[in-house]
């Protein structure tokens, strides 16, 4: 196996793994994720299948293939979820010689080009930052643990984490969904000691202090 070839395997991986979500969430209106197949090795691409919740006939479902390659980089999976909800939503024309079909199944190649991808939500960017806590990818032991979580509002987000640094006791941390994801997970242990935070006079009896990060 190639260096390219291996790349484009793991990235498959990746994609898989976020993709597990929406068969059981949707991704896009009703539409739910009903497969994710790799493309044959010459395309460098990905297929996803999408379908009604609990759909099995070929007949009613519908494979996309997506490119993985954009130029010198390769498209993320949230940069796959964002062209399928596109793709997906409305009209579009394509041309004759991009609709096949596969297993039964009506193939459409996109051409991420034509496509603009739809916007990040907060359910995106939610169910990002609970994956990486509850997740983690080093094999050593957190340095904040994910223990529980809590939908406040729209844009509020209650997180409850224990860590060896900061005091007995679960931690909860309010964070607002959307901003810069890696900068967040990366301060967020130091950030659950910071006292001009912390108020420890909450009626939530599932935590011993509750820190304001909706303005980090």
């Amino acid at each position: 196996m190639t260096c390219e070839h291996e790349e484009i395997v793991e990235q498959q991986a990746h994609i898989t793994g976020l993709m597990l979500h929406h068969v059981y969430a949707p991704l896009v209106e009703d539409q739910h994720v009903r497969g994710v197949l790799p493309a044959p090795p010459t395309t460098d691409a990905v297929r996803v299948v999408l379908g009604d919740k609990g759909e099995y006939a070929p007949e009613r479902l519908a494979a996309y293939e997506i490119p993985l390659r954009t130029g010198d980089e390769l498209r993320t999976p949230h940069d796959i979820a964002a062209l399928l909800r596109t793709v997906h939503t409305g009209t579009h024309i394509y041309p004759r010689d991009k609709v096949s079909t596969v297993m039964g199944m009506t193939l459409f190649t996109v051409d991420p080009a034509t496509v603009t991808p739809a916007p990040f939500t907060n359910d995106d960017w939610t169910h990002t930052l609970l994956r990486c806590l509850a997740s983690p990818s080093t094999e050593e032991r957190p340095q904040a643990r994910l223990c529980g979580f809590l939908f406040l509002a729209p844009d509020r987000l209650r997180l409850y984490l224990d860590t060896e640094e900061a005091l007995p006791g679960i931690t909860a941390a309010d964070v607002r969904p959307g901003g810069v994801l890696t900068a967040l997970l990366a301060a967020l242990p130091s950030l659950l000691d910071e006292q001009w935070l912390t108020t420890t006079d909450t009626d939530d009896p599932h935590c011993s202090r509750v820190v304001d990060l909706t303005d980090w």
